[in-house]
């Protein structure tokens, strides 16, 4: 084996989390391949007439000494599905087409023999001598994918695990600072994109109300259906862009996307509606309680985890089946505050 594409391989099953793999996946494509576009788009929700969102993209150019030069998009976007994209879906099958004047080359992406999405090439030469490579590849990152999703995620419900969570957490954290910096950069000359104190991304703990009494006098078989029907509800309520979590038991964390203080709060309490309306055979209907506060780029994720926790714990002793923010609990006096920030001033 040529010892490029070893070495190859050898980084791409070297990543320890989905997101690590997929761009490891494009960016070695790109080292290998006359392409001047690579693109991972996965279909949303997993859903075949669904769009796709586009979860890595790489444009590669060349200087005029022939050296690559690479360039990343980093913000995730959710594309509609064109035609060829979705012959490609239903078919299962590598398709060549022709698209301003360059060749493009899409390959179905296949999981648990399930097909989640589409590989994008774009070259000004036919791939087809590297169609066998690309197809190759793309098997390896299949089977390693399925490996790293079932350690990503819970078994019962088929959230991310509490594992997971501070590596999600980290990125966003991550993104929500080079977003910052890009829009400084810019010098507030795009108004569409301004940023303003009350737009963060939250961090929210659920926890289902008396679920131990569901345990106790129906069986573990019924809790499970209770933690199962609550965790598709959540896919149900929230954007495909918000990250949930299962922690364990019957504690679930979710981290909505940069919305403001109101509209979090009207989601929270739209899901908590959701849930309260249900009714369950034999059980009847469940609660839950709340608990969230707001995640700024210098956060300690540990501290917004407590602070959540302290707003989740008020609205367990105030009433249960209720949505309480940390921030606005601290500023009517109800709870005192916690340090967030990653950096402590010392006097």
């Amino acid at each position: 084996m040529n010892n490029r594409i070893l070495q190859s391989v050898i980084e791409i099953t070297r990543q320890r989390d989905v997101d690590s793999l997929e761009y490891s996946l494009v960016a070695t494509l790109a080292e290998i391949l006359p392409a001047s576009e690579i693109s991972l788009c996965k279909l949303v929700n997993g859903n075949l007439s669904a769009d796709f969102e586009e979860v890595a993209r790489l444009s590669v150019l060349a200087d005029q000494t022939g050296e690559k030069r690479y360039a990343w998009s980093n913000e995730s976007r959710i594309i509609p599905a064109e035609p060829h994209m979705r012959e490609c879906i239903q078919t299962t099958r590598t398709l060549t087409c022709e698209v301003d004047e360059l060749i493009r080359l899409l390959v179905p992406l296949t999981c648990n023999n399930k097909t989640i999405g589409i590989l994008s090439l774009y070259s000004a030469r036919d791939l087809k001598d590297f169609r066998e490579l690309i197809e190759g590849f793309f098997k390896i990152y299949a089977n390693y994918l399925t490996i790293l999703s079932e350690s990503e995620h819970d078994k019962l419900t088929g959230l991310y695990n509490r594992r997971t969570f501070d590596i999600k957490l980290d990125r966003l954290l991550h993104d929500q600072r080079r977003k910052k910096e890009k829009y400084l950069a810019s010098g507030y000359r795009n108004e569409k994109r301004k940023i303003t104190t009350d737009a963060r991304a939250w961090l929210g703990i659920i926890d289902i109300d008396f679920f131990k009494r569901v345990n106790d006098e129906y069986g573990h078989l019924f809790g499970d259906e209770v933690l199962l029907s609550l965790a598709q509800t959540m896919q149900k309520c929230f954007r495909n862009s918000d990250l949930l979590f299962r922690f364990g038991g019957e504690e679930f964390v979710i981290i909505l996307e940069p919305i403001p203080l109101d509209h979090a709060q009207k989601t929270l309490e739209r899901f908590r509606s959701t849930v309260s309306g249900h009714h369950f055979p034999q059980i009847g209907t469940i609660t839950i309680s709340a608990g969230y506060a707001g995640i700024m780029e210098k956060d300690y994720p540990p501290a917004v985890l407590d602070c959540a926790d302290k707003a989740l714990y008020f609205a367990k002793e105030h009433g249960r089946n209720c949505i309480h923010n940390y921030e606005t609990l601290v500023e009517s006096g109800k709870l005192i505050t916690t340090i967030k920030s990653g950096t402590i001033d010392l006097f």
